[in-house]
């Protein structure tokens, strides 16, 4: 009988011994909110529950690395484009809902990069764990946000634009665009535009380098200041300025935002390479004020 309870046991004791591979996986889930700035007559703030329109990606914990992720409920491959969560498998799932294995040495959290499309704006969740169940994104008008999406040659094939899927809302002001490469492509440059103006915002940028792509323009001493002419602003964000006598060959460029007025003109978030097999990948960050 001793025999027997030891081996009873030994057997239990076995089964809630999970293996190396199975004790590293986590299920993640959390409700995303967006936060307008509206307030209940107590003065708490009323948040706004988003079931479509977001898409997130999810990175090792501090890294640019993609985590592989599965579906929490069967188990199999999430459904992903460009190494995201598109907004189709997020309104099937009404939440951001996935299964990982975190590479973080504790196997427990991941980074997320959380964009409601509707409008462009974004969260960053440092250190997301299973624990953590809700998402607040800041839409509020008035303020300055920062936008992130990303690029990726899973989806940039030979010379077509690409739609990021964000479409601005009236009266939004953008005041700048700028491109972080994290994998090089030295053949390929990248326009960011929208679909009225394909290079409306950043032209001809080199993917050559990792890092932030710096722009080409210089200011230049002498006895006024010359602006040196090539620039990679695109006509929605710059202004060509034409030479003077005291510097006829030297043009330049009037930084300027670019507003929102019509719904559907120069609204939206694409980008393009410029030819060939494209293996960069990187993110596209934009700076822009809902003002009202």
């Amino acid at each position: 009988m001793n025999k027997f309870k030891v081996f009873l046991l030994s057997l239990l004791a076995a089964l809630f011994v999970a293996t190396p591979g199975m004790a590293a996986m986590q299920n993640f889930w959390a409700a995303v909110y967006r936060d307008t700035g509206k307030m209940s007559m107590d003065g708490k703030p009323e948040l706004e529950r988003i079931t479509s329109g977001v898409t997130y990606r999810v990175l090792a914990k501090d890294a640019n690395t993609m985590e592989t992720l599965y579906d929490s409920k069967t188990g199999a491959a999430k459904s992903v484009t460009a190494a995201a969560v598109t907004t189709t498998t997020f309104a099937v799932d009404d939440a951001v809902d996935f299964r990982c294995d975190p590479t973080d040495s504790a196997d427990a959290g991941v980074d997320l990069i959380v964009v409601d499309t509707a409008g462009g704006f974004t969260k960053v969740v440092k250190n997301f764990t299973q624990y953590d169940h809700s998402i607040i994104i800041n839409e509020r008008p008035g303020v300055q946000h920062t936008g992130i999406i990303w690029f990726d040659h899973d989806n940039a094939d030979t010379d077509t634009s690409h739609d990021t899927g964000i479409d601005f809302k009236l009266n939004t002001l953008i005041t700048d665009v700028r491109v972080q490469v994290v994998t090089v492509d030295a053949t390929e440059t990248i326009d960011i535009g929208t679909a009225d103006t394909a290079t409306g915002f950043r032209n001809t940028l080199s993917v050559a380098d990792a890092g932030i792509v710096q722009d080409t323009a210089v200011i230049t001493g002498g006895t006024t200041i010359d602006y040196v002419p090539a620039s990679n602003y695109g006509a929605l964000l710059a202004t060509a300025i034409t030479g003077s006598d005291a510097v006829a060959t030297v043009g330049g460029i009037s930084y300027k935002p670019h507003l929102v007025l019509t719904a559907g003109t120069d609204d939206d978030l694409y980008y393009d390479f410029s030819a060939g097999t494209d293996t960069a990948h990187g993110y596209i960050y934009f700076d822009f004020v809902l003002q009202r």
